[in-house]
C-alpha cells in the first residue's frame, strides 16, 4: 500500500471516528448494523451455502437472512408451529417481536401444535438460544418454548408437516427462497405483516424483495386494519377483514398506568425517540419540540422533556429546556416511566399505527403523532395526528402541554371496537383455517 492510500485510509478513519462520538443518529446506524453480525457468521453462511439446494443458491447474499431456511434437515417425524423471527433479545423485544410470538402461540393453539422459535439473523454477542428462550419464558409465562439460533439451525430437525409463520419481510424472504428451492411447502406458511416494510429500506434491493414477499402465495394476517386498506391500495393485495386483527395493548396494565398518573405542577412530555429508525423521524421530532418550548415561552408552565426508545445525547431545546435520554427501558420500566408522562410525541412513518401513541392515549395522556396516508384521523379521542413537518407537530406539541396542564389526565380511555380492526383469536383462528385447508 503505497503512502498517499494510507494516508487516505488514515483521514477517512479519523473522520469517522470523530463523527461516530459526536454524532448521536450516526453512531446509532452504526451500531444497528453492527448487530447484525455476529460470531462465527461467514463460517455458518459457508454451510449453509453448502448445504442449500442448487436452486437456492442464486439468492446468496441478497440479505444476510436468504439462504438461513434453505439447508434445513426435513427428517423430524414431530410437527411444530415454527415462528420464524429476527433475534429475541433482552432489552430487544419490543411490541412487534411480543405479536409476533403471541401470533404464534395462539396459531399453535388452534392447531394443537407445539411452539418453536427459529431466529434467522446473526446472534448478537452475549446472546443464545438460551438466554432467547429466559425472555420469551418471562413475557410469556407457562408456555414452553423451543428455541433454535441461526448457528443451530442445520444442526435442528424439521417436518415437512410443519407450519411456518413468517413475521417480518426478511423472515419471509428466508422462508420463500427456501420455499422455491422445494424445502418448505408455501401451503404450510402463514405471514403475519405487522407494517408496510419496504418503507424501512428505500427505493433499493431490500425494498423490492420485501414487496416480493407480499406477493410470495402466503397467507397474510395483518396487523391493523390502516394497514390492511395501505396493501390494498398499494400492491392490490387484499386481505379479508376476518384475517386483520387490532394491535394487542395490555389493558389492565394500561388501567393501572391511567391510575398512576397524577395532575401535577410539572408538565412532562415524552419523546419517543430512536434515531436509528428513520421511519421514527427522530431530528424531525427534536425541531417541533424546540417548536414547541418557543410556542409555549412565556406561558408560565413548568416543563420537563425525556426521550426513550435508544440511547442518545441529549438536546438542548431552546429557553433553558433539554430533551433527556432515558434510553432503551425494559418492558416494566417504561409503563412506570409513561405514567408520569401526561403528554406523549411519538412519530412514525408509515401506515401501522405503532404502541407509544396508544400506550400513552389509553391510559390518559394527550398524544401527538403524525398522520399518514389518512389512516391515523379519528383513531382515538386522545390522538391528535397531524402533518409530519415540524410546525404542525411543534403546535400540536404545544396544545397537548397546554390541555394537560390544564386540565390533567383523562383518566383511561380505551378503543371505539373495531377501530383499528377484529380480535386477534378470531383473526388466528381463520388463519389455523386457511392453512389446514391449504395444506
Amino acid at each position: 500500500m503505497n503512502t498517499t492510500k494510507l494516508r487516505r485510509l488514515l483521514a477517512d478513519l479519523l473522520r469517522v471516528n470523530g463523527r461516530y462520538l459526536r454524532d448521536d443518529v450516526y453512531r446509532n446506524t452504526i451500531r444497528e448494523r453492527l448487530n447484525n453480525v455476529g460470531v462465527g457468521s461467514h463460517a455458518i453462511e459457508a454451510r449453509e451455502v453448502k448445504r442449500s439446494p442448487r436452486a437456492a443458491r442464486p439468492f446468496r447474499g441478497l440479505v444476510e437472512t436468504s439462504l438461513a431456511l434453505s439447508g434445513i434437515d426435513r427428517s423430524g417425524g414431530g410437527r411444530h408451529v415454527n415462528i420464524v423471527l429476527g433475534e429475541v433479545r433482552e432489552g430487544g423485544a419490543f411490541a412487534g417481536i411480543q405479536t409476533a410470538v403471541a401470533v404464534g402461540v395462539a396459531l399453535a393453539s388452534e392447531l394443537g401444535l407445539p411452539v418453536r422459535v427459529v431466529m434467522v439473523s446473526w446472534t448478537t454477542p452475549g446472546n443464545s438460544s438460551k438466554a432467547a428462550a429466559a425472555v420469551l419464558r418471562e413475557r410469556f409465562p407457562g408456555v414452553s418454548f423451543e428455541v433454535v439460533a441461526r448457528e443451530e439451525i442445520l444442526r435442528a430437525s424439521f417436518g415437512e408437516q410443519d407450519v411456518w409463520l413468517a413475521t417480518h419481510w426478511k423472515t419471509a424472504h428466508a422462508i420463500d427462497v427456501a420455499a422455491t428451492s422445494g424445502v418448505i411447502d408455501r401451503a404450510r406458511v402463514g405471514y403475519l405483516v405487522q407494517d408496510f416494510e419496504p418503507g424501512f429500506s428505500p427505493w433499493s434491493t431490500e425494498f423490492a424483495l420485501a414487496r416480493a414477499t407480499y406477493h410470495a402465495g402466503f397467507r397474510l394476517l395483518v396487523n391493523s386494519a390502516p394497514l390492511q386498506q395501505y396493501l390494498a391500495r398499494e400492491e392490490g393485495v387484499e386481505v379479508p377483514d376476518d384475517a386483520t386483527f387490532s394491535p394487542h395493548f395490555d389493558l389492565d396494565l394500561l388501567r393501572r398506568v391511567a391510575e398512576e398518573r397524577s395532575h401535577d405542577a410539572t408538565t412532562r412530555v415524552l419523546f419517543y425517540g430512536r434515531p436509528s429508525k428513520h421511519r421514527n423521524l427522530f431530528r424531525i421530532g427534536v425541531s417541533a419540540l424546540q417548536i414547541a418550548v418557543d410556542r409555549l415561552e412565556g406561558s408560565g408552565l413548568t416543563l420537563e422533556f425525556a426521550s426513550a426508545g435508544e440511547v442518545h445525547r441529549d438536546v438542548d431545546l431552546g429557553h433553558g429546556q433539554k430533551l433527556e435520554s432515558v434510553g432503551t427501558l425494559p418492558w416494566d420500566d417504561y409503563f412506570r416511566f409513561i405514567a408520569s408522562r401526561n403528554v406523549v410525541l411519538s412519530l412514525q412513518l408509515s401506515p401501522h399505527p405503532s404502541h407509544p401513541p396508544f400506550d400513552g392515549a389509553i391510559s390518559g395522556a394527550q398524544v401527538v403523532t403524525n398522520e399518514f396516508a389518512d389512516t391515523r384521523s379519528a383513531l382515538h379521542p386522545n390522538i391528535d395526528a397531524v402533518a409530519a413537518d415540524p410546525v404542525s407537530l411543534g403546535e400540536a406539541v404545544a396544545r397537548a402541554v397546554r390541555r394537560a396542564a390544564a386540565d390533567g389526565p383523562t383518566g383511561y380511555r380505551d378503543l371505539a371496537p373495531g377501530a383499528l380492526g377484529g380480535s386477534l383469536d378470531d383473526a388466528v383462528a381463520h388463519l389455523a383455517r386457511q392453512l389446514q385447508e391449504s395444506a
